[in-house]
């Protein structure tokens, strides 16, 4: 199965993708971590591969409902 999220934990980091318009939902995990989950695609990987650490994001293909 294909991986069509990016997921980022750290709210700083996610708020960048955000300011670049980047489309994403959150998630709430453990009653209490916010998870910053964002629609793959080239540009955005791209971008997280040159600008972030591979601890700063995961890709993934679920998604937790609340």
């Amino acid at each position: 199965m294909e991986n069509n999220l990016i997921k980022v934990l750290n709210q700083d980091k996610a708020q960048k993708l955000i300011n670049l318009g980047f489309k994403y939902i959150t998630e709430t995990v453990n009653g209490n971590q916010t998870i910053y989950s964002f629609f793959v695609s080239e540009e955005l990987l791209s971008y997280v591969n040159k600008n972030f650490d591979k601890r700063d994001f995961f890709l993934s293909n679920k998604m937790t409902f609340s």
